[in-house]
């Protein structure tokens, strides 16, 4: 693809904004988060001559990046939240913040419930049309059956996070929908050192452990019993402390612990021409460096920056069966 020929394209409050927003825009910076993060855009401007109209409160900003004779990605729609006006020995500068507009305030609200019976997937797509989202749910996770599960005080974002990490998945609001999906469904790309301004790479020597344990509580014999996780890290056993209603949850659950150990056994970063199409939570393939560095790893999150050209850095985790 080539993409020798960035450009930006905005719209506030449904309008196409004016060529001089373009020619006063001096940077435009998108954070794509992971995980039920809210996305955040800052746009910069040079403001000497105060040309810039300020949005109103809460109007949607939307911003797409692209290449001259390729494609263009929607990079998100945004909430306006403030301006920043600052004067100096760098002249007079404007900056918008603005934050992701699919997070509403009514999925950040405290409640108490619980679930009898209920599969995942009832319990996402329950929760999702309660707050007119739609839903997306991992085939994999939507059919496991939970016997009960309490929400006490949490917002339905806490709650569905919190469920995600104990079935293995990762829950995230993107694009007006509830994403609850399998760790690894995105496809990886591979990128080469040489495709990269700079990179920095950390393999961790932090404790591992080989194996980790949840229990479940048999009614039938009254006792409890566990469930083994094999993390392909050498090390003790780390034992759950949390006692699961069924030998599938602490399945489950033993098998996101080990997830997550892995992921903490090494962390980079790496910066090169924008790829818009890279987004948090997709594996990346590192290839070219050294062979601690080379493999896959997985974008934690993704700052895409337009300034005189299109840059981006993609936060880099180590892979659920760790670095190494």
């Amino acid at each position: 693809m080539n993409r020798t020929h960035p450009f930006i394209e905005v719209s506030v409050a449904g309008r196409t904004v004016s060529d001089t927003f373009y020619s006063l825009l001096v940077s435009a910076s998108i954070y794509d988060a992971p995980g039920q993060e809210a996305d955040r855009c800052d746009l910069q401007f040079d403001d000497e001559n105060n040309l810039i109209e300020v949005p109103e409160m809460g109007a949607e900003i939307t911003v797409r990046f692209g290449f001259r004779d390729a494609s263009t990605w929607k990079m998100g729609v945004f909430t306006f939240e403030k301006a920043d006006y600052e004067f100096g020995p760098r002249g007079e500068l404007l900056r918008f913040s603005c934050r992701s507009a699919d997070m509403r305030s009514d999925v950040k609200e405290p409640l108490s419930e619980h679930f009898d019976e209920k599969s995942v997937g009832d319990i996402v797509q329950e929760l999702a049309g309660r707050h007119g989202y739609d839903a997306k749910v991992s085939p994999g996770l939507a059919g496991l059956q939970l016997p009960y599960i309490a929400r006490t005080e949490q917002s339905t974002v806490d709650f569905l996070t919190r469920l995600a990490d104990r079935c293995g998945g990762q829950f995230s609001v993107k694009g007006n929908r509830f994403l609850f999906l399998e760790r690894g469904a995105l496809p990886p790309i591979t990128i080469d050192r040489s495709d990269c301004e700079s990179g920095t790479f950390s393999i961790e020597p932090r404790p591992r452990y080989g194996k980790t344990q949840a229990g479940w509580y048999d009614r039938a014999r009254n006792e409890i019993k566990y469930e083994d996780f094999e993390t392909g890290l050498k090390g003790p056993v780390k034992r759950l402390r949390t006692t699961y209603a069924n030998a599938d949850e602490a399945q489950k659950a033993a098998s996101a612990e080990g997830s997550r150990l892995g992921r903490a056994t090494g962390s980079g970063s790496i910066t090169l021409a924008g790829m818009p199409e890279v987004m948090a939570d997709t594996p990346i393939i590192f290839t070219g460096g050294r062979k601690e560095a080379n493999g896959e790893w997985l974008a934690a999150g993704v700052d895409h920056r337009f300034e005189d050209t299109y840059l981006m850095t993609i936060e880099l985790e180590a892979p659920e069966t760790g670095k190494t």
